[in-house]
């Protein structure tokens, strides 16, 4: 898959990118994995950080819902953690984000106006996702999507290396998808 798509509007592309000289997830490098993923859009009060999160980790496409559920099935044996039997989630997962909480396997680790980290934790590995936010060209927003990954033993790698490439499929269609419905619904 190419790094530049379609961004949810013509001419907008996501591209590989490097984490940003002002991000907090600065704090959590050197890391064994990182990638960045950005867009330049037309800057909108409804793209904060904390919406497109919320946006990004509670309105999956079908065929993300099927990873994830494989997913769960695929580690349960292990011990590791899995999003199974959530009633409310989306309701809870808001809160924490906008609470600077915590629930079920995330928690928001830091804060400021133009970003959020959040950190999933498990035995095997840690990872953090960052949405920063940056003003650019004076109308324009650029908005990236930043992950970091910590491997706590060789399930760790094994596991990443199986993930790796939904990932970076996920991540790429989710911020399309994050962006497009905050733009087009009024929260």
């Amino acid at each position: 898959m190419n790094d530049k798509e379609n961004a949810g509007s013509p001419g907008k592309q996501i591209t590989k990118s490097t984490v940003p000289v002002h991000s907090l997830a600065r704090n959590y490098l050197p890391a064994d994995y990182v990638d960045v993923f950005s867009t330049d859009i037309l800057e909108d009060k409804r793209l904060t950080p904390d919406n497109l999160l919320i946006a990004f980790w509670t309105d999956f496409p079908k065929w993300v819902q099927l990873l994830f559920k494989l997913r769960d099935r695929l580690v349960k044996p292990f011990g590791l953690k899995t999003n199974e039997n959530e009633n409310d989630f989306k309701h809870k997962f808001e809160e924490a984000i906008r609470s600077s909480g915590q629930f079920h396997l995330m928690n928001v680790l830091a804060k400021s106006p133009n970003e959020i980290v959040v950190q999933l934790a498990d035995a095997h590995l840690t990872a953090e996702l960052s949405i920063h936010n940056e003003k650019s060209n004076g109308t324009q927003l650029k908005i990236n999507f930043i992950t970091v990954v910590h491997f706590h033993n060789v399930w760790g790698k094994v596991y990443f290396f199986f993930v790796r490439p939904f990932h970076k499929m996920i991540v790429k269609t989710m911020m399309k998808r994050s962006i497009a419905k905050l733009i087009k619904n009024d929260r």
